[in-house]
């Protein structure tokens, strides 16, 4: 019943830097904004492409020590399908942020590369390949390889402390289907890739250490958002199974319909039914 990733959250420490950052270096459109209740800035909505958004909350602070850390429970990084990985790579380092225009592979067999925003969240663009792990058994069912322009939001990574209990939970109550485990240069086990739809995932990275800072307000990462066609069925099905449901559904200042869980390692989910005249749906 979750159809998608319907947006990724952030807290930068300082919006004008960002928002130019994610628009004029990345090329994410700017499509509207959110007041709070008393006419006071609240979130700016940046669209990657069809469905595809980053929200950026004003009001970050540096209440918790944020790093870029493959050890540490919690958020790890956003990863951005593109279409022509090369194009994008000369692209970067005509603007300066990239040393060289060069990819790298991963060993999921597809080319990549690696940058940070201004508040050192990690991006990882990506260009799916036909004969990746991805298709190996399921095929492209309809995803189209290539293309010049950014295709979404490829897969968000979390680095998890208990992986049968992350496993439990995105796979048995959320419905993503596990397509692999990634070995380390060890043989031990070291991330599994999930699919929500086809050409877009998650990662869970295994072993993480200490406690999730995610926060409302802290720099960084918030929260990620899942797209359902059905609010209040889907939260009733995770209600029986035995997942505690933080908010209960209800409209937002965007029209649609939203309700709160959390993961495991307290990773905070919006779950969102997209209404047809909300400002998601108008852009």
């Amino acid at each position: 019943m979750i159809t998608d990733i319907a947006h990724i959250a952030m807290n930068p420490l300082d919006m004008d830097k960002s928002i130019k950052f994610y628009t004029e270096v990345l090329g994410f459109k700017k499509v509207f904004e959110l007041p709070h209740e008393d006419g006071t800035p609240w979130i700016i909505y940046l669209k990657i492409n069809k469905g595809h958004f980053l929200e950026m909350f004003y009001g970050g602070t540096l209440d918790r020590d944020y790093a870029y850390d493959p050890k540490k429970v919690g958020y790890y990084h956003l990863c951005i399908d593109c279409g022509d990985i090369k194009a994008k790579a000369q692209e970067l380092f005509e603007k300066g942020v990239l040393e060289a225009p060069v990819t790298g592979f991963e060993r999921d067999k597809n080319p990549n590369l690696w940058i940070h925003d201004p508040d050192g969240n990690a991006i990882e663009f990506v260009e799916y390949q036909p004969d990746c792990i991805h298709f190996e058994e399921l095929g492209t069912q309809g995803y189209e390889l290539g293309g010049e322009n950014y295709k979404g939001i490829a897969h968000a990574a979390f680095v998890v402390k208990d992986i049968d209990a992350s496993m439990d939970f995105y796979c048995n109550h959320l419905g993503f289907k596990h397509i692999y485990t990634l070995n380390d240069e060890n043989g031990n086990p070291w991330l599994n890739f999930l699919q929500v739809r086809p050409g877009v995932y998650l990662e869970l990275f295994l072993n993480g250490e200490g406690e999730n800072p995610a926060s409302w307000t802290a720099r960084g990462f918030t929260h990620v958002c899942l797209e359902t066609d059905d609010l209040i069925g889907e939260v009733e099905r995770l209600r029986a199974e035995g997942i505690e449901i933080d908010d209960e559904p209800k409209t937002s200042a965007d029209k649609n319909w939203q309700a709160w869980i959390h993961d495991p390692d307290g990773n905070m989910i919006e779950l969102m039914m997209i209404d047809p005249e909300s400002p998601q749906a108008l852009a």
